[in-house]
């Protein structure tokens, strides 16, 4: 069976991160399709421009995007055609920041070897649910804040302080060698609640017998990851040996974008390099302490002002009501 993987594309800064890793695993890859999914004219070019220089190995997938369409919706329609019965489907986020060296072979291969599962779900750095398994194996301190086993919750999708927490343990475990550490926590998912879609993994004859690929609106992740295993029977499942790393929901981007640059720069060196290493060149780590700086200091001041701006409207309004009555 050929091993075909896709991504919702995308942003260029996530894309050269995520090109450098799905060109290492050609070996394996049939190829890589982008699913345009954005109208960003410099994020468009570069999508063309990774299809012309990697023509036997990139696709660019193009379909009409409205300006009121949902992003769930618009994914669907690339993903209802996912449907030929000898391929393999990996979909991974334009986003995905990190891949173990045989991440992409352990989701192969765990799809072939269980066919039971409507989808094979990676093991993902920054995911809630995983991030709820991950707590609980000692990897990351509840002094944090805890995290539920909720696919949207409070810390583990909402909080950019805690994504940049994770990010940097991870880091800092890459460095020190202890990868492994990450994919020993045991992950007993209900395979029939939601669960963010970063990294997952469907055989196309699967996909076949859906009667919602043949038409009609559907919000891909709730739909794949609760309603259709449910209504099928067929609880997904997760292959805690495929590491990824997920930089960011966009709950936690703006926070992270600010405050921490170097957290995505750090991932990029490591995705350029074949010998794995985090550390950036001090030059490099020079100007990043400078925007981290400047980045945090604006971060905290307009979350001051919001807030300032918030307790004046909350007293005028108490003040309006003294008044009136």
């Amino acid at each position: 069976m050929r091993l075909v993987t896709v991504t919702p594309a995308g942003r260029r800064p996530y894309l050269e991160i995520l090109a450098n890793y799905l060109l290492r695993r050609r070996d394996l890859i049939d190829h890589h399709q982008w699913w345009l999914n954005t109208r960003v004219p410099d994020d468009v070019a570069y999508i063309y421009r990774l299809a012309d220089r990697y023509p036997s190995f990139f696709r660019v997938v193009a379909k009409p995007v409205g300006p009121q369409d949902r992003i769930g919706y618009t994914i669907w329609r690339y993903m209802s055609e996912c449907t030929d019965a000898e391929t393999i489907y990996l979909r991974l986020d334009d986003d995905i920041c990190y891949m173990a060296d045989d991440a992409i072979q352990q989701m192969r291969d765990a799809r072939m070897a269980r066919p039971e599962p409507l989808l094979i779900l990676g093991n993902i750095v920054n995911n809630a649910v995983c991030s709820h398994f991950h707590q609980r194996a000692g990897l990351l301190p509840n002094s944090w804040g805890t995290v539920a086993n909720d696919c949207m919750d409070a810390n583990g999708w909402r909080s950019g302080a805690f994504a940049r927490r994770l990010h940097r343990r991870f880091l800092k475990d890459l460095a020190a060698g202890r990868e492994t550490w990450w994919r020993r926590a045991a992950m007993p998912v209900d395979g029939t609640a939601r669960f963010s879609i970063n990294a997952i993994c469907w055989r196309g004859d699967d996909f076949r017998e859906i009667p919602e690929t043949r038409g009609g609106e559907v919000d891909e992740e709730p739909f794949l990851t609760a309603d259709m295993p449910r209504r099928l029977g067929r609880p997904n499942v997760i292959c805690t040996d495929a590491l990824f790393g997920h930089y960011a929901f966009l709950t936690q981007r703006p926070f992270l974008e600010r405050t921490s640059p170097e957290i995505l720069a750090s991932y990029r060196q490591l995705s350029e390099q074949a010998a794995a290493s985090p550390h950036l060149p001090l030059l490099e780590q020079s100007y990043l302490r400078v925007r981290r700086a400047v980045g945090v200091s604006g971060w905290y001041a307009e979350q001051g002002f919001a807030k300032a701006g918030e307790l004046y409207r909350t007293g005028k309004q108490f003040v309006r009501g003294r008044r009136a009555a």
